[in-house]
């Protein structure tokens, strides 16, 4: 993280907080930031240029958010997942992506095709480069393009949330390829059969794709069931 002094931009829009918790999210979504990491108020307050104040409101916002815990005389920390939390991801990615198959018509599929070839893309790129964190971004956007086809601005920011989170569960696997390795031919697939009208068997795809991703997160972690 860097320490330099950097001016909020924000939209107009957007309060102060809101932008610095927005930056914050964004790092936790690009896997700069890991589970457990401290968020140290004097250097926040030195990279964004905000006051005291400011830090404080974002990180209660991240908080509520389930991205960072507070604690008291502490001070504010990259949430730390346990196994209950992780099998609670997992559910709400269910129930929100499964859903978004059923609701998004086929033909806004389609129009959407570019963008979710651009992000195929990207995941190959960064495989081939080796640079599994960004094939872990890569993959994570896929997901996120998906429940915001459904165009809800709020579900997609309350999707991000929970995208964000699952990149805290990806950062406790090293290294990473052994977690990022196995999603892009699977979101490939998710992708057609939906352009193909098929949300029936996406909807299984997809089942299919979490209950394997969630088993094998829980493999690869060690003591995270106990």
């Amino acid at each position: 993280m860097g320490t330099g002094r950097k001016m909020m931009v924000r939209s107009s829009q957007q309060s102060l907080p809101a932008s610095v918790a927005q930056r914050l999210r964004e790092d936790i979504l690009d896997g700069d930031l890991i589970s457990g990491q401290p968020l140290v108020e004097a250097q926040m307050v030195e990279r964004f240029g905000v006051s005291r104040n400011t830090v404080r409101e974002a990180m209660h916002s991240l908080a509520q958010s389930g991205l960072v815990t507070v604690i008291s005389h502490k001070g504010s920390f990259v949430r730390q997942l346990t196994a209950s939390d992780i099998r609670e991801i997992y559910e709400i990615r269910r129930i929100v992506e499964t859903g978004c198959c059923i609701r998004v018509e086929t033909g806004r599929w389609t129009q959407l095709a570019p963008v979710f070839t651009a992000a195929f893309t990207q995941a190959r790129s960064a495989m081939r480069d080796g640079e599994w964190r960004l094939a872990g971004t890569a993959s994570l956007l896929f997901h996120r393009l998906l429940v915001g086809a459904c165009g809800s601005d709020q579900l997609t920011a309350f999707f991000d949330n929970i995208c964000a989170q699952m990149r805290l569960a990806f950062q406790m696997v090293q290294p990473q390829d052994a977690i990022q390795r196995p999603w892009l031919e699977k979101d490939v697939a998710i992708f057609e059969t939906l352009r193909e009208g098929k949300a029936g068997q996406a909807i299984t795809l997809i089942e299919d794709y979490l209950k394997y991703s969630e088993n094998l997160l829980f493999t690869l972690i060690p003591g995270i069931d106990e």
